[in-house]
């Protein structure tokens, strides 16, 4: 059976494949360049702006793609290369610290847990991880993601996270804060928070690098009352900056292969 095409997705779809070519246009450019009437082009525009799929600059009324984009078609790559290469990882190094871990990715602003170790560390206090999200600005997997994410990429997400009524994001707004925190991370190649949901618990985290993106992050989360954070550190960050090279190293192999497929 032929079924009749969508117009309106087929205009949409091209709409969204010329702004990935030329990253910014105006809609007179668009409807020039695709040969659209502009009130179609209007009209494509702002339904991909209400669902977060691009956003329009004030100044200059230049429509630009947002990273929303990328889950189009990272959804199905997420999940291979968690399956087939973080997840093992993961296991790996809570096999050799003991204490829970978790991989998480960035989502719809903030870091949403894909794997974890909790089920079976000894000395996890949580259970059923996976799916759960952590606060960009109140968790280490977030600190570490914004820490090492590109700067334009940081400032979107922060305009993101400044435009919110969540208490909890008011962090976005303090700017000594902000400074402190990417400087600190990037100076020590991990983040640290001790205010996470336990208050008894403590956390570091590092990111999980590709071509100057941040593809993940992953933590490793103790009982603070039972170890010194400086001992944390010295025995266990080695060990999960071994895990952090080891992914990259599987990505990068990764791509090589599928860019010879």
């Amino acid at each position: 059976m032929t079924y009749k095409r969508i117009c309106s997705l087929d205009r949409g779809l091209k709409v969204l494949e010329f702004l990935n070519t030329v990253r910014a246009s105006t809609a007179h450019e668009i409807a020039t360049e695709l040969k659209l009437p502009r009130p179609t082009v209007y009209r494509i525009l702002e339904t991909l702006e209400d669902h977060g799929l691009l956003y329009r600059s004030v100044s200059d009324s230049v429509f630009r793609l947002t990273n929303a984009v990328r889950h189009l078609s990272e959804g199905f790559i997420d999940e291979e290369w968690i399956r087939t290469l973080g997840a093992p990882l993961l296991q790996r190094l809570g096999e050799k610290v003991l204490w829970p871990t978790d991989l998480a990715t960035f989502e719809d602003d903030a870091m949403v847990i894909r794997e974890s170790t909790h089920s079976f560390s000894p000395f996890s206090v949580d259970v059923g991880m996976i799916g759960r999200k952590r606060h960009l600005l109140k968790s280490p997997l977030g600190r570490a993601y914004l820490a090492f994410c590109p700067e334009e990429e940081r400032q979107e997400i922060l305009t993101s996270l400044r435009g919110s009524q969540d208490p909890d994001n008011a962090l976005s707004r303090d700017e000594a804060f902000l400074e402190k925190m990417i400087s600190s991370s990037r100076a020590n190649g991990y983040s640290n928070c001790r205010e996470l949901e336990h208050v008894k618990c403590a956390s570091i985290a590092v990111p999980v690098m590709l071509n100057q993106r941040v593809i993940a992050c992953i933590n490793i989360v103790w009982v603070a009352a039972t170890i010194d954070y400086d001992e944390v550190v010295t025995r266990y960050l080695p060990e999960l900056m071994q895990t952090k090279l080891d992914m990259e190293a599987g990505l990068i192999k990764m791509n090589f292969e599928c860019s010879q497929s």
